[in-house]
Formats: C-alpha cells, structure tokens, sequence
C-alpha cells in the first residue's frame, strides 16, 4: 500500500543525433547542399511551456499535415549520403508504488487477525456500543475503544508491540469506515477502511515526504490518484490494482515530460513526450519506447513522421530539414534502407535505393514518378488524448 521511491530515477533519454555525410559533386550541386545544416547541434534551451495540458493541441496541428510525397521533376544526380542516429536511452519509469503495495497489501489484515480470533471468544454479549476498559491481548498489542457484545465496534485505537498504530472506525472487528495508520517504519496512512484494508478515498504518506493522494480499492491504489515523489517527480492519472494504467500525466524531475496512455506500469499507447531542450515525440509507444507511428520534433525545425521499432526508426518515414529538404522512403534499425526519395528545397528530387544508411544506386527513370509511401500512410489518424 502506497509508494516507498526513495529518489525517483529521472528519464534522461540520450540525444537523437543525426548527421549528414556529402558524395563528390558537381560544382553546381555541391553548392545547392552547401547550406545544409549541422545536425550535430542540438538546442540546449528549456521548454518555456511546462504545461501540457494542451497537448491534444499540438497534436491537432500536425494531423492536416500533407506529406505525400510530391512529383518529381527532373532527377538530380547526389545526395547526402546517410542519416545516422545514436540509439535513445530507455524510459525510466518510477514504479515503487506497484513494488511497496504488494509489500503493504494486507498488513493490517494480518495484524488483526491473531488478536480478532482472541476477542471472538469473550465472554461479552452485551448487543449494545459502549466504551470498555484497556483491553490487553496475549500479543501484547492493547485497544482503547468502543465494542459491540464480542467485536471491537465503533471508535478505537489499537497500538501493536512493535509500535504499529491504528486510530479510527470499527466495524465487526475490523477497521471500517476512517481511519488513521501508523506503519512501524514511519509511513502513513490517513483514509477509509474496509475489512482492514484501504478502500475509497485516502492519503498514503512516506517518511521521506513522497505521497500518493487518491482511490484505493483492495489495499491497492485503483482509480484516479496524484502520486508525488522526494524529489518532486509527480504522476496523476489513473491506476489499476496498483499500477499505473490508462491515461496519466509523468513530470520528472529534469524537466521531462508524459501525457498520454499507460499500462501496466509502462508507456503504452498513443502519448506525448517532452525533453527538457524542446524536443517532442508524439505517437505510439510499447514498453516506454517508440513503437508505431509517430511525429517527432527538434526545437530547430527538423521533424520525423513516421514508424518506429524499440526507440528506432523503422518502417516508412520522412525526415525534414529545417531548409525545406527531405528524405522520404524507408528505414531499417535507425537507418536509410530500401526505397527512398531525396528532395531539394526546389522540389527536384531522386529516387534511389538505400542500404545500411547510404544510397548505393539510383532507381531506373520509368520508377521516378511512383509512389513508394504504404497504402493507408495518408488515411491515417492521430489518436486524441482528451475526449
């Protein structure tokens, strides 16, 4: 029950970096590619917008996007050569509320049950709530309260050897109803009760300051809850049987962001990332990497749409300059590979073939003007994260 993240591991994917390599040229074409950007250089700067909240916005904007690609005119003879990206780091994601619940599932329960078995055969019969002496048990845990004939019944506090504590309603000898909890390593447990575990509404609150506010059912955060950890890391959003699972918000601590689908525990689903220099990713996700389709963006104006495999391209992409220029076709484990068309800012542009990230033959002029895009690539439709 509750959370124990002791230092929420932030998640600080690696760069996306991507780089240009030129063939020998004409002296004409050298000059057109001349200007092409260094994309080594990635911006530094902080997101100003630190509200995501408007996500589904930003999503909106890039789904009238066309991106067929367009006819070609008269072949080119070059191109550069390769796109190469360093793989991304895996998502960490904080998951000690799963881990701790399982351990704090049924605490209470437990600790009740030598001591209910020891009340059920009093002597009392009394039908009537009253208010009785120190009742001491042979566990050496004592309860200050109200009963009902053989059943601690009302308001009580009971208090275990080790120091455990708790302080509210009963019911049938069981906690129900509000309560307050103590656990022995300074944990703390304020909301409602039912047979002895946490059920409705209530705050679990960590020694070290992290805190999760929200559902519980079963002794396990189940529905809406915000869920704060020491270093300020916060996650609101659903939960099921203690785990993170449906639409919820990530923040990390450097700045990073999530709005989107989870399960499980993990990005899973259509959702929205956000790095602290500026760069976005929205699209698809599987095991809190990039899989599917998605749009991924640079603070510079270069932008990816496209498919991805474990945080890789992969599939039919197009990949933009911020000077208007394109790569469209297809990639394999991050790289240029199979069909792809190159286009200048002029709309010239060149079919080719590509293999290992670099383009090892032209295609045959009949082929120039196909289109090598998959059949539904402009059907397709953004998920929208709010309803």
């Amino acid at each position: 029950m509750g959370s124990n993240c002791a230092t929420c591991q932030s998640c600080q994917k690696k760069e996306e970096v991507i780089m240009s390599q030129e063939e020998q040229q004409s002296s004409r074409q050298m000059h057109e590619y001349s200007q092409q950007p260094n994309e080594e250089d990635d911006d530094n700067d902080h997101l100003e917008d630190k509200n995501l909240d408007g996500s589904s916005q930003i999503v909106q904007k890039y789904l009238n996007l066309d991106l067929k690609p367009k006819k070609e005119v008269a072949p080119i003879q070059s191109v550069p050569a390769q796109i190469i990206e360093i793989p991304q780091a895996q998502i960490v994601i904080t998951n000690e509320s799963n881990q701790d619940s399982k351990k704090r599932k049924n605490e209470m329960m437990l600790r009740n049950q030598e001591d209910m078995h020891e009340t059920y055969i009093s002597k009392s019969e009394n039908s009537v709530r009253e208010r009785r002496p120190r009742h001491i048990f042979k566990s050496g845990a004592y309860y200050d309260g109200e009963w009902i004939g053989q059943s601690r019944d009302g308001y009580g506090i009971q208090i275990w050897n080790d120091g455990a504590k708790y302080e509210g309603e009963w019911k049938n000898n069981r906690a129900n109803g509000r309560g307050q909890f103590w656990h022995v390593d300074g944990d703390f447990f304020d909301g409602e009760w039912k047979d002895d575990k946490a059920c409705g509404k209530g705050v679990y609150t960590h020694l070290n300051g992290a805190k999760y506010e929200g559902d519980w059912m079963d002794d396990l955060q189940h529905g809406f809850g915000v869920e704060i950890w020491a270093d300020n890391a916060k996650f609101e959003g659903q939960y099921q049987n203690g785990k993170k699972e449906g639409l919820g918000k990530y923040f990390w601590a450097d700045g990073s962001s999530y709005v989107g689908n989870w399960s499980e525990n993990k990005l899973f689903g259509f959702g929205v990332y956000t790095w602290p220099d500026g760069r976005k990713y929205l699209g698809e996700w599987a095991n809190n990497q990039m899989n599917g389709r998605g749009i991924y963006l640079w603070k510079d104006g270069r932008k990816y749409e496209g498919f991805y495999l474990n945080d890789k391209k992969h599939g039919y992409g197009i990949y933009i300059w911020p000077d208007g220029r394109k790569y469209e076709g297809y990639w394999n484990n991050g790289k240029q590979s199979g069909k792809g068309r190159y286009v200048l800012q002029n709309g010239k542009s060149q079919l080719g073939l590509w293999e290992d990230g670099k383009r090892i033959k032209w295609v045959d002029q009949s082929e120039q003007n196909k289109d090598i895009s998959p059949k539904d690539w402009n059907s397709y439709v953004y998920p929208t994260l709010f309803q």
